[in-house]
């Protein structure tokens, strides 16, 4: 299974960022404005969701039960977003699904059509059918002469629409490919953690004020499959403290009392979203939200989060991203 991006020194400087850092932070590219002269279409990845428990001694330990509960409900946060804002968009995992729909569809057609083509009567060959009767001796001669054996229908025509039917890419090629480009975009995701935001890594002093990062052209493919111009990633890393974190939280709060504070982190929470130009592969706009904007696990908090995090986004013809910086700038 692919490992989410926000892994190991990445994921640690912005989980345990301190509460006055937590809200969101966005950036684009600069002067980047959605076309005004074509129709704008979005199509929106599979939602790369964790969710777990963050146990006593500070390992989180994943939920699948929780992880499936909470990309339904942020997949669905995502759906209402998008049509709140008259955006046009299609699921990449229904793409996929109606990929396996037409090869199948196509097969079915093919085959049948071979199918029938092999029943067909066969007319005799021409020189018996032009053996008419003309005279006593020819109809004499008809009736002596050997029947000869039946010519194979010609289905040419309907092998070579099987070939076509069974040479169609299923979901699983066009799945890997996908795969391949979230994993790409994790990894250019990581240069973004570090060295826009400063963690895991620190800032690049050349690029300070620049925002230029890449998947490469090789997206169109993704746009081609999709039909859509542009790509949206989203991705969420959630921790919920359990009964003994909890209670370990107090025992360092009560601490303090004697003098003797121990500060114990609770939940994690971490998500990003990023709109791809899928002709170019460049990363257009990019938000990342750090602190809890409810519980993703719920309709409620699902809603919340994605009301946040893509506030800025630019979603028509012509329109700039929105700045909605509501932390610090590092």
């Amino acid at each position: 299974m692919r490992k989410l991006l926000l892994t190991g020194a990445a994921l640690v400087s912005v989980s345990l960022s301190s509460a006055a850092l937590a809200g969101t932070k966005d950036f684009a590219l600069q002067g980047y404005a959605l076309p005004a002269d074509k129709p704008v279409t979005i199509t929106l990845m599979r939602p790369d969701v964790d969710v777990g428990e963050l146990q006593g001694g500070g390992l989180p330990q994943p939920n699948a039960d929780w992880t499936d509960a909470a990309r339904k409900e942020i997949t669905a946060a995502l759906r209402t977003k998008l049509q709140a804002r008259n955006i046009d968009f299609v699921m990449m995992e229904d793409r996929l699904a109606a990929v396996d729909a037409t090869r199948a569809a196509a097969l079915d057609k093919a085959q049948a059509a071979l199918a029938a083509c092999k029943a067909a009567p066969v007319p005799l060959p021409a020189a018996a059918a032009s053996a008419s009767v003309e005279t006593a001796k020819a109809a004499e001669a008809a009736v002596a002469a050997v029947v000869p054996s039946p010519v194979a229908p010609d289905c040419s025509a309907e092998q070579n629409a099987m070939k076509a039917a069974e040479a169609m890419p299923d979901a699983k090629s066009h799945a890997n490919l996908v795969a391949d480009y979230e994993g790409l975009h994790s990894a250019v995701v990581g240069a973004i953690i570090a060295h826009k935001y400063g963690l895991a890594g620190g800032k690049l002093p050349t690029k300070k004020e620049d925002f230029a990062y890449t998947l490469g052209p090789g997206t169109a493919d993704l746009g081609k499959l999709s039909g859509a111009n542009y790509g949206l990633f989203v991705m969420t890393y959630d921790q919920f403290a359990s009964g003994s974190r909890k209670a370990m939280q107090v025992m360092g709060a009560l601490g303090c009392i004697i003098g003797a504070c121990v500060i114990v982190s609770g939940g994690q929470h971490v998500a990003y979203v990023s709109l791809v130009e899928l002709e170019s592969g460049n990363i257009v706009w990019f938000n990342l939200l750090r602190g809890s904007k409810g519980d993703v696990r719920e309709a409620d908090g699902a809603g919340t989060m994605i009301d946040a995090i893509m506030a800025g986004m630019p979603s028509r013809p012509g329109e700039m991203a929105a700045p909605t910086t509501d932390i610090a700038a590092k």
